[in-house]
């Protein structure tokens, strides 16, 4: 088959949330940490501590492990522990090399992969971290060849929020913004910075979360990757 949609020819598809279920991993990994089950614990760590705080208040802090511990530690109404905050860490990290190296991919994540492969699209892993391990991991657990391009922050030189992390990896792709769509759960790491340049955006929202309006609303929504094929007008 060929590309339906001639005005695409790049797709950026992030990992975390969008292809892999990262969260499931964290959550394992976490469970009965201060007492709490680890959903509690990692929802309020990643979507409160990191992106509503961090993000918003103290972007500055984005890599300082024990500032985003200490506030981990008040929301959850504990008294900070340096031993227990490092077993925290821990097993964070963890649970990141389990993404690649005992991942749990979403049903749709292998046909979506290999129906927009078919279509002849450039695709690019566009990630925070590890893109190459993230890259390797589906392509072994797939037995396919799928990826031209794998970026992160690393690579790219600039965090995800920003939007010349989206303005290099068109450059290093030898992409056109007007000719590329970023697939991703995160608002603020895949939509916002790749819609201000002129990027299509296609923002899967499994987790049913609230919009409020701004000037870089997705172009679309979806709950699922097989979504994004229709988005795309794939047959």
């Amino acid at each position: 088959m060929k590309i339906v949609n001639k005005m695409i020819t790049t797709i950026f598809t992030d990992f975390d949330g969008t292809l892999h279920d990262s969260d499931s991993k964290f959550e394992s990994k976490l469970d009965g940490f201060l007492g709490f089950d680890g959903k509690t614990v990692w929802h309020t760590f990643f979507f409160k501590v990191h992106r509503e705080i961090i993000h918003t208040n103290f972007p500055e802090k984005h890599n300082d492990t024990t500032f985003h511990s200490e506030l981990l530690f008040e929301l959850l109404g504990k008294q900070y522990d340096k031993e227990e905050a490092k077993r925290f860490m821990q097993a964070c990290e963890q649970a990141e090399e389990e993404c690649w190296t005992n991942p749990s991919f979403f049903d749709e994540t292998r046909e979506f992969l290999q129906r927009i492969k078919d279509n002849d699209f450039k695709i690019c892993v566009t990630t925070g971290s590890h893109a190459e391990e993230k890259a390797r991991g589906i392509e072994k657990f797939f037995s396919g060849r799928y990826f031209d391009f794998v970026f992160d922050e690393t690579i790219l030189g600039y965090r995800k929020t920003d939007k010349n992390y989206y303005k290099r990896a068109l450059i290093i792709s030898n992409s056109n913004s007007q000719q590329t769509v970023s697939i991703g759960d995160t608002l603020s790491h895949d939509i916002f910075p790749a819609k201000s340049i002129g990027v299509m955006t296609i923002w899967v929202n499994r987790r049913n979360e609230k919009l409020s309006k701004s000037n870089n609303m997705p172009d679309h929504k979806i709950s699922n990757l097989l979504e994004a094929l229709d988005k795309l007008k794939l047959k």
